[in-house]
Formats: structure tokens, sequence, C-alpha cells
């Protein structure tokens, strides 16, 4: 679930039709109406108040796992009865697998179904739900400014993570109940906003290029110094992820489509400096 779009991971062809005819969820079941769902949206975060210590205060600043995972299970037992989990893993095989990553730096959430092959040759498969915690840790931080996340006004990282999860909760209901999932689409739109209410399917969380400009004054195409082996060298920034990617040019390094060559860099943002882009 990045900023602007997002393309869950698919399976194949032949995956689909097997998702298709295991025991698929009902979502019409679970379709609520929009003055039920913030009292369920209710029960969700004050049950995570009681069973999540890591997520509370609702600025929290570590999460784990097992958060993701009893997130999940608050969720799944507040709008789909138990019922999401156990479908899943009857449609891939294996349980839910859940997962906090420190790489995603445009996506929110992933929902993915892996399929790999062991030794032996047989296939094993399996959905994992995986948040991204970068994001949400770089945002609700002064500067403030407001969040949107699935067309909802968010005042803190917990408000914003419940949005996210909800988002990867409809690709997995709708994966496990159809064999695809995509945000997109009219269906997935349906189902977010008859489920959750969501009047939208993308995020404005801090991503690293704003953090970058806004508490290091670094930008993509900025010139910056930075310290290298007892020197200092001088380059320009290619890319902001959670390091800078900064090109310094070099006759010994890579061809570039400028026609100069460069030597890539990957440098913490708190280790540069700006420079004259004459230096």
């Amino acid at each position: 679930m990045p900023a602007s779009s997002r393309r869950a991971n698919g399976p194949t062809c032949a995956a689909m039709r097997r998702l298709q005819t295991r025991n698929p969820v009902d979502l019409a079941s679970f379709y609520n109406a929009p003055e039920e769902v913030p009292a369920k949206l209710a029960a969700v975060r004050e049950a995570v108040g009681r069973q999540c210590a890591n997520l509370m205060p609702p600025n929290f600043e570590r999460i784990g796992d097992d958060d993701v995972a009893r997130l999940f299970a608050l969720y799944d037992a507040e709008f789909f009865r138990g019922l999401l989990a156990p479908a899943a893993a009857r449609s891939s095989g294996r349980p839910i697998s859940f997962r906090v990553s420190a790489a995603m730096t445009r996506a929110g959430g992933k929902t993915i179904l892996y399929r790999r092959r062991t030794p032996d040759g047989a296939v094993t498969s399996y959905f994992e739900i995986a948040v991204g915690a970068r994001m949400l840790f770089m945002t609700f931080k002064p500067p403030f400014r407001p969040v949107t996340v699935c067309g909802h006004a968010c005042a803190d990282r917990l408000d914003a993570l419940q949005r996210i999860m909800e988002h990867e909760i409809v690709h997995l209901a709708e994966w496990v109940t159809f064999g695809k999932s995509r945000c997109a689409s009219r269906r997935f739109k349906d189902l977010a906003a008859k489920i959750f209410g969501h009047r939208g399917a993308t995020h404005d969380l801090v991503t690293p290029r704003e953090h970058a400009a806004l508490r290091h004054g670094i930008r993509v195409g900025d010139t910056v110094r930075f310290a290298f082996d007892g020197g200092r060298l001088t380059g320009r920034v290619n890319r902001i992820s959670h390091r800078a990617t900064v090109l310094v040019e070099d006759p010994k390094g890579l061809p570039y489509t400028d026609g100069r060559k460069y030597r890539k860099f990957y440098v913490p943002l708190d280790r540069l400096t700006s420079a004259p882009a004459s230096a």
C-alpha cells in the first residue's frame, strides 16, 4: 500500500484456481452498515490497549511481528468472526505469517502469497502480511502535518497502523475468495468501503524523501559532502531510501547515461552535509 498506487504480488494462474475452490470466505456476509463500523474499530483499538503493550501509547516507538499478528487476530474476531485466518490457511496450506519490515520505503503494508519448492520437489505456500515500520516512525513527529490513510484522517501511529492492517486484510480476504487481489479494482474498493468504511486505498505517510528534506535538508539532486576513508568526498544525491545513494564522479567508476563515470556510495542521511553545486 504505497502513497499513490499498489499491486500485491500475485500467485500463478493455477494457484488462483486452487485458491478459488478451497472454502472461500463469504465476503458478502461481513458487510457492515456505516453506523456500525466506528464501534467495531473502537473495540479493536480498545483491545489493542489491553493485549499489545508495545502499541500503547498510540504514538508507539516499538512494534514487533507478534504485535502485527495480534492486531490481525483482533480484526479477524471483530469483523470476520474468526473465520478469515483458518480460511487463508486452508487456501494456502499453511497459517498466515506476519512480519514487520524496516525495508519498505513506499508501501505501508504488503500481502504476499509465497510459493516455494522444497528439495524433494514439493511446493509449499503461505500468505504473509507485512507492515512497513519505517514510515510509521517517521510520521507523527514535529513538524506535524495532516496524515491520511485509506481516505481517513489519522491522529496517531496506531490510527494509521489500523488503516494499513484493514487494507491488507481486504487483500487477504479477496485473495482467499477470488484467487487474486488488486486495490485499484472496483471490487477491492467496494469491499474496503463495505467492510471497513474506507474512502481510499492509498496513504500519505511521511516518506524517506520527505523525511530527508524536513529533518536533514537533503533532496534528490542535491550536491553533498561526506567523510570517507580519512577524507571527504563530494557527490550528487541520486536516490533516498533509508540511506542516500550518492554518486561521486570518478574516471574509474561506472558509466551513466549523462556520459560521465561515477562511484556509488550509500550514506546515512545524518552523515551528509550540503555543498555548493560547483564544488
